[in-house]
């Protein structure tokens, strides 16, 4: 394999880039945006298996995030990768979370069940010995730390791994949407811009994200509706120091630092009303709804200044896997979208690359191949 396009430069299509120009692959990256700039900068970005509730979803999301310590290890440093571990409680009806039966307790056991390490603690203790400006409900409320759990700066990472290959001679990076998928036969031969550049490949990674749908339909390839979407508000604020030091997984909000003196801030209820296509502005009820649940979580956040406020849509297989790999009948065509894109990133990257340059499918992807999205049954 000589020549790949990747369509898309978010966190996966950087990954995949990276891999290959790591393996002498010549790669032509296409992004219409900033690479990283859409769906991985609006991400929360958390590194977690915790709400996968099959083993086979739990183990690929696992293995991510340790693929993540190797990954790292490659960099003399890797100032994109916080391994700070997180906090989690649930709410006073101990609900396990969004679209879920299980208690907060049956989560935890199921996980811990299945190798993850978790450590029950009580309220009181965690604000003594590691966050003292969280405000729980009680004080000898069960918290429990995940503490391989963390969080990626996706932007700074896309961009750290496209200069690194950059640098190498390996990537271009083209500023244009793909106008068409060229195929000769059954073979993918070129794509086309629609900044009328045309860029001859022998394989073509469609990595674009909530634009994936649409970019497999210029290759006569449509999904047949085996997709789902999740938005997501998030919000970014200035605050006075570094009120929180992990990632916090809370009963009305989800919290974690963006940076010194920057937070994140998102949640599961507020989540789950989003109007349709709404585009929230400062001021808006379910705008001020965020605000305040993550006040309460951390109240030293009523004094923070809002820095941006985004509303993030991904798109992933129904079935929770990510499509990754060849689609049969295409020589030449791969797939790389995926819901938890942050966690699976680099795995995603050295798994593909390699099913590219040899043709060796890993094991954990065998549920992911494309083909199982364009099933007629």
């Amino acid at each position: 394999m000589r020549t790949v396009g990747i369509v898309g430069t978010g966190v996966i299509g950087a990954c995949v880039a990276f891999a290959l120009a790591r393996r002498g692959v010549r790669v032509h990256c296409v992004e219409r945006a900033r690479p990283g700039g859409l769906t991985t900068d609006v991400s929360f970005s958390r590194l977690s298996a915790y709400q996968q509730p099959t083993y086979p979803r739990f183990e690929l999301s696992h293995t991510g995030m340790i693929e993540h310590v190797r990954f790292a290890r490659q960099f003399d440093n890797a100032p994109w990768w916080f391994p700070t571990g997180s906090l989690a409680w649930s709410d006073a009806g101990g609900a396990g979370g969004a679209g879920t039966d299980e208690s907060f307790a049956q989560v935890v056991d199921r996980l811990t069940s299945w190798g993850y390490r978790a450590l029950w603690c009580d309220a009181a203790r965690v604000n003594r010995e590691w966050e003292p400006r969280i405000a729980f409900p009680h004080d000898q409320g069960p918290i429990v730390r995940f503490p391989d759990e963390g969080w990626i700066d996706g932007p700074k990472l896309v961009s750290a791994l496209i200069a690194n290959a950059q640098r190498s001679g390996a990537l271009t990076l083209w500023n244009s949407a793909v106008e068409d998928i060229e195929v000769d036969g059954d073979r993918v031969v070129a794509l086309r811009l629609a900044s009328r550049d045309r860029i001859e490949v022998d394989a073509v990674v469609n990595a674009a994200g909530p634009e994936a749908v649409t970019v497999a339909a210029k290759l006569g390839a449509p999904m047949l509706g085996a997709v789902a979407s999740r938005s997501s508000l998030v919000i970014d604020l200035a605050a006075d120091g570094d009120p929180v030091r992990h990632v916090l997984r809370g009963a009305e909000a989800h919290v974690r630092s963006a940076g010194r003196g920057r937070v994140r801030v998102r949640s599961d209820q507020v989540d789950a009303v989003l109007p349709a296509d709404h585009r929230p502005e400062p001021g808006d009820e379910i705008v001020k709804d965020l605000l305040e649940r993550a006040h309460r979580t951390v109240p030293a956040l009523a004094s923070a200044v809002v820095e941006r406020i985004r509303l993030g849509t991904a798109v992933f297989p129904a079935d929770g896997f990510p499509s990754v790999g060849a689609l049969p009948g295409v020589s030449g065509y791969y797939e790389a979208f995926a819901n938890s894109g942050i966690t699976l990133a680099p795995f995603i990257g050295r798994t593909l690359a390699t099913q590219i340059v040899t043709g060796e499918v890993h094991p954990l992807l065998t549920r992911c191949s494309p083909d199982r999205l364009r099933a007629t049954s």
